[in-house]
């Protein structure tokens, strides 16, 4: 049995962190066309790299309902930012 996956239908977004200045961390989920999605930018790189890969769950826990067109990739319909939620207390 074999299955041929259409990577047209699929979305790929990547992570990327950079440091900004002293202590600053930025980090950016784009899209395969270079199309920044979600960013932000945080205090060390270990949260921001936790706020990255949650930016990218988030992202695709969204989309994972919305099949996209044969052909097309999945696309948000603008791009947001997730560093300005408060994070919940425990």
């Amino acid at each position: 049995m074999s299955f041929e996956i259409d990577k047209d239908c699929y979305a790929e977004y990547d992570i990327l962190l950079k440091p900004r200045g002293r202590g600053r961390w930025k980090w950016a989920v784009s899209s395969s066309t270079g199309e920044v999605v979600m960013s932000g930018s945080e205090c060390s790189r270990a949260a921001a790299r936790y706020k990255a890969e949650r930016a990218l769950f988030l992202l695709l826990s969204a989309s994972a309902s919305h099949k996209a067109p044969v052909g097309k990739p999945a696309r948000l319909p603008r791009a947001f930012d997730v560093s300005d939620r408060s994070q919940p207390t425990i």
